[in-house]
């Protein structure tokens, strides 16, 4: 009985955290839910995904992996202390290995807002292995002003275009708000803490 509402509080304590959003890294040590924030509108469609959790001192990811395919479809966010680059630097970063690695690479940009508030960008990579395998990842980085935010949404081996634009628009659903900023748009739960 203890080990069922011990499941259920942890599901909902990951819910609760997919759907506010990752606390940034600045922020979270002191006090839940309040400063700077990712807010996922879509994130309830994670429930029942497995989910890993690793925080270390400067880095927070969080991975849930689907239920039966397990990392064949599965969806990350990493929250790290903000740097002092452009967002187009990162992007670089992040699509090397997939030059170095694979025998065939695309990345193509979706939305690109580099001069906003938080200046953000959603691209798709696309990886073919010399195996045949294949791997499509869609990247949203999102730099606020006290972390620096990377989702993806990983398939390997198994897509299909329907499903990447309804995720493309998942992503573009999603935003960073400041509790500490009259102007932003948090949702009520953050405002009311």
């Amino acid at each position: 009985m203890k080990i069922k509402a011990m499941q259920k509080h942890f599901l909902f304590s990951a819910i609760l955290i997919a759907v506010t959003g990752c606390v940034n890294i600045n922020e979270h040590k002191t006090t839940a839910l309040k400063g700077e924030n990712l807010i996922a509108p879509h994130a309830k469609l994670l429930a029942g995904w497995h989910i890993t959790i690793e925080n270390k001192e400067n880095y927070h990811t969080s991975i849930w992996q689907h239920p039966t395919d397990g990392l064949k479809d599965a969806y990350m966010v990493s929250v790290t202390l903000p740097a002092q680059k452009d967002i187009r630097y990162f992007r670089q970063v992040i699509d090397q290995p997939g030059y170095s690695s694979c025998i065939k690479f695309t990345t193509l940009t979706v939305l690109s807002s580099p001069s906003s508030v938080y200046p953000s960008e959603i691209w798709q990579t696309h990886c073919q292995k010399k195996n045949g395998n294949e791997a499509k990842i869609l990247h949203l980085m999102l730099q606020g002003q006290d972390s620096f935010y990377h989702i993806q949404k990983i398939w390997q081996d198994s897509f299909n275009a329907q499903e990447i634009i309804a995720w493309q628009n998942r992503f573009k659903g999603m935003y960073l708000c400041d509790s500490r900023v009259a102007t932003s748009t948090c949702p009520k739960m953050i405002n009311n803490l």
